[in-house]
Parts: C-alpha cells; sequence; structure tokens
C-alpha cells in the first residue's frame, strides 16, 4: 500500500511541476509581451512548447503573439507605403517648382533680350562720340536706361493687372442677403 501512495504521490508531484513549469513559460512570455518585446515573448512560448508540446495556453498564446506579430509587419508596411507615397509626393512638387522656375528664368530671359532689341534699336539713333572710341557694350547712355526702366515698369504694371484680374475671378464675390 505504501507502494502504490508513494507512486500515485510521485505522479501527482511531476504533474504539479510540469504544470507550475508550462505556466512559468506562459506568464514570463505574458510579461515580455506587456513589456512590448514581441520576439522574446514567442522565442519563451517556443521554448515552453519545445517542453510541452500539448499546453493549451502556450498553443493559444503563440496563436495570439503570431497574428500580433503579422499585424505589426501589417502597419509597418502600410507605414512604410505611406512614407514613400509622401516622398513621390514631394518629388513630383519639388520638379513641378523647378519646372515653374526654368519657365520664369526662361520668360525671364526673353524679356530680357526683347529689351536688349529695343535698346539697340535706339542705340543706332544715338550719334557716335566725335574722338573715333567706340562706347562698351557694357555703357549705355542714360536715355536707354531710362528706357529701360520705363519698360519694365510697364510690364510690372501689366502684370499686377493680369494678377489682380485672375485673383477677381477665382474669388467668388458674396452679396448680403439682407
Amino acid at each position: 500500500m505504501k507502494y502504490i501512495t508513494s507512486c500515485l504521490f510521485a505522479i501527482l508531484f511531476t504533474v504539479a511541476i510540469q504544470a507550475q513549469d508550462s505556466d512559468s513559460f506562459f506568464h514570463r512570455s505574458a510579461n515580455s509581451y506587456i513589456n512590448s518585446q514581441l520576439n522574446q515573448a514567442i522565442q519563451i512560448v517556443d521554448e515552453g512548447l519545445f517542453q510541452y508540446p500539448n499546453d493549451a495556453k502556450l498553443n493559444a498564446l503563440k496563436e495570439k503573439l503570431e497574428e500580433e506579430k503579422e499585424k505589426q509587419q501589417e502597419q509597418q508596411n502600410q507605414q512604410n507605403q505611406n512614407q514613400d507615397q509622401q516622398e513621390q509626393e514631394q518629388d513630383q512638387e519639388q520638379q513641378e517648382q523647378n519646372q515653374d522656375q526654368q519657365q520664369e528664368n526662361e520668360e525671364q530671359n526673353e524679356e530680357e533680350k526683347q529689351d536688349q532689341e529695343q535698346g539697340e534699336g535706339s542705340e543706332e539713333n544715338e550719334p557716335k562720340p566725335q574722338d573715333g572710341k567706340e562706347i562698351d557694350s557694357k555703357e549705355i547712355s542714360k536715355e536707354d536706361a531710362e528706357k529701360i526702366l520705363q519698360a519694365l515698369a510697364q510690364k510690372e504694371k501689366e502684370l499686377l493687372k493680369e494678377f489682380k484680374k485672375k485673383k477677381s475671378k477665382d474669388t467668388a464675390k458674396h452679396d448680403k442677403d439682407w
């Protein structure tokens, strides 16, 4: 009788130790997850399942941890996609700005060419210096400078008028209802 009781006690003691150990793996893994250490939590569960492959708690926890890991990967992928999309939009905006700047530079160059052509036409009418020396191309007469300034002022006024017209067309006029 003592032999049967000691065998039964040994079996119960082994089962109690086994349950305590699988619970230990479960709790250590859960604590790692709570502390935002998902990979470590999965590793601890895997160790517990290696020793106790049929433990229901460890198997359920492993499934939950793997689901959470998939969610985190999906969120990371979504963030990466959003970041890539924002970078593409910024690149596109930068390209548009560069194109606008190029166009403005081209327009400005054309205006300068036109101004120079106007200036060259008036230079033909100017009298040449009497002592036979040519005037440097960088030097312009006072009259030519005034004409260029007037042309630029006129062009600025025209651009301001166009801008005001566009702005007034874009904004809707609201009359008072009362």
